[in-house]
């Protein structure tokens, strides 16, 4: 099977190509065939620079090494002692040892769901990290109820996109910031507010909300402790937030990391399943060391809308 993997961090040339054969599953795996995987921010930054500080220590991989969390795909073996999987079922789930190969060996204990098999695998296999991400930002650590108003910054991307139609599910009044060309797919997926961030100070023209989720950065969390009510709470994915601002503006602060729970997939693929979660397929690539690349390369020049997948030859 052909897997990429990287033996040293840097830029694109890194990525590798090599073939092993097919893995054979221990007692308790599974072996799924691969059918696609998201392109996402921990893939670019593991890329470039390693394992990042706030990733929990037991998914930090070491040298040579894939990339890729979110995966779908479908079950080609199983252990002796697997119980809640057959072979042919269709699956998503999250491998703390890569997707970017064409098996996959997983802990029937991991994080893996069964999915309908009416449902396509290509979006389903750029679900589960975003939505996961966007989950704990919104729900778990937010704590978003219905009635309340929300702040997202960066609302056209995978995590954006997942976080606007989480709150508005729960009922919430929900504002983004974005590019003015994303306006029309923003409102569809839910927003009631767009602020243009290009030509417009979202401090000038929001105020008093419940929740803030911080989605694009350092500069833009600390503008946000002055527009988020008393008591209220500002969540970030790729920026600390300080505990000092939070005293001082009487805030709760919350970095988000995703909730990998199997109850939160289970939602989410419940979710999903229902219509009340989508996932916009922004580019395709095919499974190729070139392709690969030119993910990695298209997904750092920014003002993603939706998701860019790997597709595998199923």
């Amino acid at each position: 099977m052909k897997k990429i993997i990287v033996n040293s961090y840097g830029s694109v040339d890194v990525l590798r190509e090599v073939d092993e054969p097919i893995p054979i599953p221990q007692e308790t795996e599974i072996i799924v065939k691969t059918a696609a995987t998201g392109v996402n921010d921990p893939d670019i930054a593991m890329r470039q620079s390693g394992p990042f500080i706030t990733m929990p220590k037991k998914y930090r991989p070491k040298l040579p090494h894939m990339l890729g969390q979110d995966f779908s795909g479908v079950i080609t073996q199983i252990g002796s002692e697997v119980t809640k999987f057959e072979v042919g079922d269709h699956v998503i789930g999250f491998s703390k040892n890569g997707t970017y190969g064409e098996f996959l060996v997983v802990d029937q204990n991991d994080p893996v769901a069964k999915v309908p098999k009416d449902l396509g695998l290509v979006p389903l296999g750029a679900l589960y990290l975003e939505a996961a991400t966007a989950w704990s930002a919104v729900i778990k650590d937010g704590k978003i109820k219905a009635g309340q108003k929300v702040l997202i910054h960066g609302g056209a991307g995978g995590v954006g996109t997942m976080a606007i139609q989480l709150a508005r599910n729960a009922g919430a009044y929900v504002i983004t910031t974005a590019q003015a060309k994303h306006y029309d797919y923003l409102k569809e997926l839910g927003a009631d507010e767009i602020i243009d961030y290009k030509t417009q100070d979202f401090t000038k023209l929001v105020n008093n909300v419940d929740l803030v989720v911080n989605l694009t950065g350092f500069k833009t969390l600390m503008y946000s402790y002055k527009v988020v009510k008393i008591g209220g709470r500002i969540t970030s994915v790729n920026a600390l937030p300080s505990k000092l601002m939070a005293l001082y503006y009487k805030v709760k602060v919350k970095y988000s990391l995703g909730d990998l729970s199997q109850e939160t997939l289970d939602s989410i693929v419940k979710m999903y399943s229902n219509g009340k979660l989508k996932v916009n397929v922004n580019r395709i690539y095919p499974f190729n060391l070139f392709s690969v690349k030119q993910a990695h390369l298209d997904f750092e020049k920014g003002s993603n809308q939706g998701k860019n997948v790997i597709v595998f030859d199923n």
